[in-house]
């Protein structure tokens, strides 16, 4: 298992890649000490492990060293730190692409900067498709790297069913009474859940990430636009897209 740490805009996530399967996962990181490391690790390891495979060799950099007791004594794995000036390969490769891909979905994006919120699940967006099809230099040309260590496939009808920054209005739970039965909000990314038609979408009225299963895809008011910008000064969000290491 290949890890590192990626930055965009100021937001740490924890990218790790196998070097045989090619399955990528990536979590946010409260901070970059020890106990959040360590956490993302024993996440990656249950993962892997809920299938039947065990994690051999860690190899990261330095900023890892603090988590070899805890990868040899709970995840029973061999850590192996690069020196200063290396790098490990395969992860390096993983991120590029992920910066890439980050990069053509925020440039698609109708809106000229995003509040955090959108900016990570963008990222998560990008992983989910990484995952979603056979990798060239992967253990199989015909199982995905999702498939192997989840056991779950994609499908168009299920999970191509909006697109990202797409502007729904979502069905709320409702009785008799005068409480909204719909809220506007924007279409992030699938949940890749097995009965598909799940969507996780980001709220414009209260900014938080909703999870809905019926929605009607409108036309975007030209006011959305502006109150998403509106919600990214308010979080103190960067006016571009930025990587940083």
């Amino acid at each position: 298992l290949c890890i590192d740490l990626m930055f965009v805009n100021k937001i740490p996530f924890f990218v790790s890649i196998s070097r045989n399967i090619k399955f990528v996962t990536a979590s946010v990181l409260s901070n970059c000490k020890e106990a959040s490391l360590v956490k993302s690790l024993t996440d990656i390891y249950g993962i892997y492990h809920k299938r039947g495979f065990r994690i051999q060799n860690i190899l990261g950099n330095s900023e890892f060293e603090c988590t070899r007791g805890t990868v040899a004594s709970i995840l029973n794995s061999e850590l192996n730190i690069c020196g200063e000036d290396e790098h490990v390969p395969d992860i390096e490769r993983c991120i590029r692409t992920v910066k890439e891909r980050t990069r053509c979905t925020y440039t698609v994006a109708p809106f000229d900067y995003f509040p955090p919120k959108m900016i990570t699940e963008m990222v998560f967006l990008n992983i989910f498709w990484l995952n979603a099809f056979p990798n060239k230099l992967g253990v199989s040309q015909t199982l995905s790297p999702r498939t192997i260590i989840t056991g779950l496939g994609i499908d168009y009808t299920k999970h191509c069913r909006v697109e990202y920054g797409q502007y729904v209005q979502t069905h709320e739970k409702h009785d008799n009474s005068m409480a909204t039965c719909t809220v506007g909000a924007l279409a992030l990314r699938p949940t890749g859940n097995l009965q598909g038609g799940h969507y996780y979408f980001y709220s414009l009225m209260t900014g938080l990430r909703l999870h809905r299963t019926h929605w009607t895809e409108l036309p975007m008011p030209a006011e959305v636009k502006d109150h998403v910008h509106a919600l990214a000064r308010r979080a103190n969000a960067n006016r571009r897209l930025t990587f940083t290491n």
